[in-house]
This record gives C-alpha cells, sequence and structure tokens, in this order.
C-alpha cells in the first residue's frame, strides 16, 4: 500500500514540474517576470521529417550556463521542456524559449524519441553558445538540422541562419504574451 501511495505521489510531482517550467514560454502565460536580471532567448528549429519515413518527436533541451569566475559544481544546468504548442506542422518548425537570469550559456543538445512507437532515442547533438541579456528578449536564429538517421543516435547541426522577419512575427502569434514586446535581433557564436 505503501508503495501505491508514493508511486501516485510522484505522479503528481512530477507532472506538476512538467506543466508549470518558469524557464520557457507557454501559449496561456499572461505575465513575463524579467526583474532580477533575466531575459528571454527566442529561436527556431528545424529538422528534416521526410527521410525513411522516420518521424522525430523533440520533448526537451539542454542549456548549461558558462562562466569562468564560477566555480564548475555551481554552474546551472537547465533541461529545457518542448511542448506541442511549440511545434509548427506546416513549416516542421519548433519554436523554442528559454529564460534565465542574465549570462552565456550553452545550447548542448535536443533530445527526443523516433517512431514513438517503438520510442528509439534520438539526439540533436549542438554546440552552440548564446547571451542572455537582462530585461531584454532577442531572437537568435534558425537551427538547421539533417535528416533524422534512425541508425544513429546523434544528428549533426548543418547550419545555423537568420530567419528573424518570418520567425518573429510567428513567435508573436503563438505566445500572446510576446505581441506588444520589442525583439531585438542577436546571434548563435
Amino acid at each position: 500500500m505503501k508503495k501505491i501511495l508514493f508511486m501516485i505521489f510522484l505522479v503528481f510531482l512530477l507532472s506538476g514540474c512538467v506543466s508549470v517550467n518558469p524557464y520557457v514560454l507557454t501559449k496561456g502565460q499572461t505575465s513575463l517576470d524579467l526583474t532580477n536580471n533575466r531575459g528571454v532567448a527566442l529561436f527556431t528549429l528545424k529538422a528534416d521529417n521526410s527521410g525513411g519515413g522516420a518521424r522525430l518527436l523533440l520533448s526537451s533541451f539542454m542549456a548549461r550556463e558558462v562562466n569562468q569566475y564560477k566555480p564548475y559544481n555551481t554552474l546551472g544546468v537547465f533541461s529545457l521542456p518542448l511542448m506541442g504548442e511549440n511545434y509548427y506542422t506546416t513549416d516542421n518548425l519548433y519554436f523554442c524559449s528559454v529564460v534565465l537570469s542574465s549570462g552565456i550559456y550553452r545550447l548542448d543538445s535536443f533530445n527526443g524519441v523516433v517512431n514513438p512507437f517503438f520510442a528509439m532515442p534520438a539526439a540533436l547533438k549542438i554546440d552552440k553558445i548564446f547571451d542572455i541579456y537582462p530585461n531584454k528578449i532577442n531572437y537568435l536564429g534558425r537551427l538547421n538540422f539533417s535528416n533524422v538517421d534512425t541508425k544513429s543516435v546523434f544528428t549533426p547541426l548543418i547550419s545555423a541562419e537568420d530567419t528573424s522577419e518570418q520567425d518573429i512575427i510567428k513567435f508573436k502569434e503563438i505566445f500572446p504574451i510576446l505581441k506588444d514586446r520589442q525583439i531585438s535581433k542577436d546571434s548563435f557564436y
């Protein structure tokens, strides 16, 4: 009986953690707190899902704090969820947002599965640095990945490009909290 109660408690605890994440934007969000030197980075990701019938479903991405003046064990590591509302099926685009304290961060990888019926793990490997500026919202660009290969766990990055004109308009449609906000342009490096 204790095990059953513990499992029920664990399910409620984990479901609450997934649904409320202070590090990403959501469609229903009504306020955006950029106090305490917080800022927002926006970018899109395009992974070609057409090859070999493989269907890629991304669930999260990993960002790590980069700061040469902080001890290694105090640097933040963030696993950020990609929800269904962030995926735009017409263009095969994922709309990604990060709300963090100002600083320098490394985008490590995107995680998910290929062919959800068999649930083969997949990762899009990336090694890009980006900045979060206090009280600013920045668009960083679009990350393009090659065909998802079911024989390999990692899919490499092909290119990063500036598609700000079309992406910023779509970001404002998807996330109403951005509608009246100024979005500046920046880039990965």
